[in-house]
């Protein structure tokens, strides 16, 4: 239970963060920040251009006897110095490689010889394609910069309602323990239903992903209900994250549901649930009993979109019977790599 003053949850986290100790970054969360840091005309750009130049200049060694390879190796070399360092830096790679093709690749080599007529036009058409390269680079960075933006923002926007949520919550607790000060019982209660929601909310928006257990998302989602008004039976598995995020919006409607139409609005009802894990899926199947008589509703309200919308992201399926016996679903969707608590 909820003491007064202290904060309680459930065993829910596993000692473990996500994936041990070892922090793994999106390879498009790098790029973009390596090309949202780099400026052009800067030495950081230069330094990216010969590297490109490098890498392009080896490409084309290794087909030193392939005609065709005279001009597109160095492609990639653009359309990387495009992305990574910006115009200017392309348009350097550009040049440098049409002096070195000239010079060291076009016979006779070393010499600063008049170009036929097919090779004059092979040049021209990598200058149109080195133009094409670059634009189409520019468009990319703009995105990639423009994403990495628009992240930050977002994850300060994340910060700043996670701050004001937590004042709200303390404001609430502040009133809540002055208004029952004689009440203990009850102001327990309520601290135990304002904090439980605090704490889902913390596991949504938390930066630090961690590995969650069903059997600790289910005794969270029920803590203001009371822990015994539900039947759990399956082995503890590790939920991944992503999700655990949108299995707690899914657990916490169908726990909201139940307490307002079904078998929680009472004293005697009862949910059992239970689960099973078979080759990296898990399905579950939640059955109300000792409640009042349920209806499907003709009108889909926002609950049931919530419960669709996540089952979607979850790309599992959801099967549910509205009986006299109460309320029952189940629930099948795929884990990546799950694993058995321990």
């Amino acid at each position: 239970m909820f003491e007064l003053g202290q904060k309680h949850f459930p065993s829910i986290v596993s000692k473990r963060t996500w994936r041990d100790d070892k922090e793994q970054f999106d390879f498009l969360d790098r790029l973009a920040q390596l090309s949202d840091r780099v400026a052009p005309y800067s030495a950081t750009s230069v330094v990216i251009a010969c590297l490109a130049l490098a890498a392009g200049t080896v490409l084309r060694l290794i087909g030193l006897g392939q005609s065709d390879l005279m001009f597109v190796a160095y492609l990639p070399s653009i359309l990387a110095t495009g992305l990574l360092a910006g115009i200017p830096a392309a348009v350097g790679v550009t040049v440098v490689s049409t002096l070195i093709i000239w010079l060291f690749f076009t016979p006779p080599h070393l010499h600063a010889a008049s170009l036929p007529h097919g090779m004059l036009m092979g040049f021209v058409m990598y200058l149109i394609a080195a133009m094409f390269t670059i634009y189409f680079a520019h468009c990319c960075r703009l995105v990639l910069r423009r994403l990495n933006e628009r992240s930050r923002t977002n994850e300060l926007l994340t910060m700043e309602l996670q701050h004001r949520n937590r004042n709200i919550f303390t404001i609430i607790e502040a009133i809540v323990c002055k208004t029952l000060s004689a009440d203990p019982e009850n102001a327990n209660k309520i601290y135990g239903r304002i904090r439980s929601i605090m704490y889902a909310n913390d596991l949504l928006t938390g930066e630090k992903p961690q590995l969650l257990t069903l059997r600790g998302l289910l005794l969270q989602a029920f803590e203001p209900h009371g822990a015994d008004r539900m039947v759990a039976k399956g082995s503890d598995v590790f939920i991944e994250p992503d999700t655990a995020r949108n299995l707690i919006l899914l657990i916490n409607e169908l726990v909201t549901n139940a307490a307002k139409y079904g078998a929680l609005s009472n004293g005697a009802g009862r949910v059992l649930v239970n689960w099973r894990q078979r080759e990296g899926s898990v399905t579950l199947h939640w059955k109300e009993f000792g409640g009042p008589n349920v209806t499907a509703m003709n009108k889909q309200g926002f609950g049931s979109q919530l419960i669709a919308a996540c089952t979607k992201a979850l790309s599992g399926g959801m099967q549910s019977e509205f009986s006299g016996n109460g309320f029952a679903c189940s629930l099948t969707f795929p884990v990546t790599s799950l694993r058995r608590a321990a």
